[in-house]
């Protein structure tokens, strides 16, 4: 029948699936690494971890970075999980990874997601001001996997698949729904010429992501999404990093599935969906240097926007974000950074940032 689908929804015991993820990555790293020289070796780097960010308030957990080349020739791949419990009773479990196999022939993106999340709404658009905040909980989960060939000359293609899903959703302590889910299915295209994923310091970065959204009954949508960085060095320690990133949903389905500004990834220093809507613009831009044996910093600005459709981004006003902080260099072999921000906006909104790596 023209314009039919199917769309199967699974509940998934999301903690035990990123725990079976994690085992298997280690069992077949056991496998290969009879096999590795000393060049493709795993590197392991567990780190108890202390903060603060908008979103959690203290948090304290635990993050292990696994980094590693499937041979000699390839860019470096990487896999995190993370733990966290926040001061607002937050339970966070991630494991996420790059992996480029031998020869850079094929390249694996996955992230798999559980949490137990109090959050908080403050409804759609740029304007929505501070005393519409509404309180919420929501069970977390979420599955991404892109499997992508290599095209030449460092293009990559391929099929890319999300779910997620929320469950036990209520709006202040009142039961709004059970369940709900989106699933979506669509195809990435990757140019990647970054000399590392973790801590680029040269080359330049291109995702464009195009999907089908469908959340059953609630609507189906078809989301744009664009990521472009790049990476210059502008002295012998200096690097200049510029990222751009632009996401539109067609239509709606369910509130969680809009973009959201603010977070450690796209306007640090704003609480991750302080502003929502179908559509989000975001510019980056950050001086890196290198200070004194393995200690570095970093200054960076920032400004961004939500919209509904793309012609609504001339009138409506963009968020600006200032960050300065910290690096040290945990991995000196494969130039993988530790690093700490702190970032403010406007209007009291700041916060602090630990991670493996940059945000960008």
């Amino acid at each position: 029948m023209p314009g039919a689908y199917f769309c199967i929804v699974l509940r998934v015991d999301f903690p035990k699936t990123i725990y079976c993820l994690l085992l298997c990555s280690i069992q077949i790293h056991s496998i290969w690494a009879s096999k590795l020289t000393d060049s493709t070796k795993i590197r392991i780097m567990p780190v108890p971890t202390l903060g603060y960010t908008p979103e959690t308030r203290g948090y304290a957990g635990a993050v292990c970075q696994l980094a590693f080349k499937s041979d000699p020739t390839t860019r470096l791949s990487a896999v995190k999980t993370e733990f966290q419990y926040t001061q607002k009773r937050q339970t966070i479990l991630e494991l996420a990874g790059s992996i480029f196999l031998p020869a850079e022939k094929w390249l694996i993106n996955f992230t798999a997601h559980s949490s137990r999340f109090p959050d908080f709404w403050w409804g759609v658009g740029i304007h929505t001001p501070e005393i519409n905040k509404e309180g919420f909980n929501s069970r977390r989960n979420w599955l991404e996997l892109a499997i992508l060939k290599n095209a030449g000359r460092n293009w990559f293609i391929g099929p890319l698949l999300k779910h997620q899903q929320r469950s036990h959703i209520e709006f202040n302590q009142t039961t709004a729904a059970s369940f709900m889910s989106v699933s979506a299915v669509g195809f990435q295209l990757l140019h990647d010429r970054r000399d590392n994923m973790l801590n680029p310091t040269k080359g330049n970065y291109l995702d464009i992501q195009l999907t089908r959204n469908s959340a059953g009954n609630a609507g189906t949508g078809y989301r744009t999404a664009m990521d472009s960085r790049f990476y210059k060095k502008t002295a012998k320690s200096n690097i200049l990093a510029g990222r751009m990133a632009f996401s539109h949903l067609s239509a709606n389905t369910h509130f969680f599935d809009l973009a959201l500004l603010g977070g450690d990834r796209n306007l640090r220093g704003y609480y991750l969906g302080r502003f929502r809507d179908r559509g989000m613009l975001v510019f980056n831009g950050e001086l890196r240097t290198a200070m004194r044996k393995r200690w570095g910093m970093a200054l960076g600005v920032a400004a961004g926007t939500v919209f509904t459709e793309p012609k609504d981004i001339v009138k409506n006003p963009f968020k600006p974000a200032f960050n300065a902080g910290l690096r040290f260099l945990a991995d000196r072999r494969e130039n993988i950074n530790l690093r700490i921000d702190y970032a403010i906006g406007v209007k009291g909104q700041s916060g602090f940032y630990f991670a493996f790596g940059e945000a960008f």
